[in-house]
């Protein structure tokens, strides 16, 4: 699933992985980390396959596929922690042979392998969900791919489901040239104004209040069908009504109050995580509004070479605060940046 921060990825993302878990599948979730000190991925498959295996073992017996599993698993994580730490609960001897490499793209395709075997003995199947997948470092996203791939090749029901950025096909497909067909690709965007409407009114109705035409109105058109816009102007509106109804003016009150906490909290935790050059970078791109911006552009306005802002421009997209959806092009991760920007003091 691929689109702008605050569209509602990881929300989907938990939901699939809960009914997942619901239907019995071996379900693994991680979110990728690229800050300072996160942990690498191969670690948080670990600790995560941990608990689900430790769950697992606990609703019925153990079946031969099951044992091989978890003895699979228990070689995966003693190469991730020789000390045992992330194995904690598999009282298993590790499989020889299985997932013992040392090499991320070997060891992940053993496990996933093994994984689907052993829940397909069960009628479910295994599966990794990644959010901010687009972070995984290639050899990380390489072996995802290589993962999935083989277990296309051989019918195992092992999946990943990822949540990322625009530019993660992109990504994919520069870790690995097949990811374009390796995966299902689903945009997420913003809410038409039905669905959006309905987002306010129906939740609303089954409390018996009702939102006048103009506050729907207003709220869908200042939100443009975002849905975490339409969760913070929404929840600033119902605050601000006195009843029995939403009117226009609640709307109007509910949006400014919503703006305010959008400024303090979603935009400002980014904007401050830029420095001061890389701000003037994207002061430079808010000129286009939403965007997208044309790099070459975006320099001239900053009266330099595309060469010597393409640092500050990479390291935007490092920060994940802008993203390239096609080649000489740059756009805002977050809806509504622009807007944000130009409303800062110069």
């Amino acid at each position: 699933m691929t689109g702008l921060r605050g569209v509602g990825k990881t929300v989907l993302l938990n939901e699939l992985a809960e009914r997942a878990r619901q239907d019995g599948w071996i379900v693994g979730k991680v979110e990728a980390d690229r800050s300072q000190g996160g942990r690498p991925f191969r670690e948080q498959v670990s600790q995560t396959l941990n608990r689900a295996l430790r769950e697992a073992m606990g609703s019925s017996q153990i079946a031969d596929k099951f044992r091989r599993a978890l003895a699979t698993f228990k070689s995966f994580s003693l190469r991730t922690d020789p000390n045992g730490g992330l194995a904690i609960g598999i009282e298993i001897d590790p499989e020889r042979g299985r997932a013992d490499t040392g090499s991320l793209q070997t060891d992940l395709t053993d496990l996933g392998i093994d994984l689907a075997a052993a829940a397909a003995d069960r009628g479910a199947g295994a599966a990794l969900f990644i959010d901010e997948m687009q972070d995984l470092t290639e050899e990380e996203l390489a072996a995802v791919c290589q993962a999935c791939h083989e277990a296309g090749q051989r019918e195992a029901q092992f999946y990943v489901v990822g949540a990322g950025l625009p530019s993660l096909p992109g990504v994919l497909a520069e870790a690995r040239s097949y990811a374009e067909r390796l995966f299902d690709y689903w945009p997420i965007g913003a809410l038409a104004a039905g669905d959006a409407s309905d987002a306010l009114t129906r939740p609303a109705a089954e409390v018996d209040v009702e939102w006048q035409g103009a506050a729907v109105d207003a709220v869908v058109e200042r939100s443009a069908g975002y849905p975490y816009f339409l969760q913070e102007f929404g929840k600033a509106t119902w605050d601000f009504a006195l009843g029995p109804s939403i009117t226009g003016d609640d709307a109007h009150a509910g949006i400014r109050a919503g703006t305010d906490s959008l400024d303090h909290g979603f935009f400002r935790s980014r904007w401050e995580r830029a420095t001061p050059g890389e701000r003037d970078y994207m002061k430079a791109m808010a000129a286009d509004g939403d965007g997208p911006s044309q790099s070459g552009e975006v320099a001239r306005r900053l009266g330099r070479k595309s060469t010597a802002v393409g640092p500050t421009r990479a390291q935007l997209i490092y920060k994940g605060l802008v993203y390239a959806p096609e080649h000489g092009v740059i756009a805002f991760t977050v809806p509504g940046m622009a807007d944000f920007i130009t409303r800062q003091p110069t």
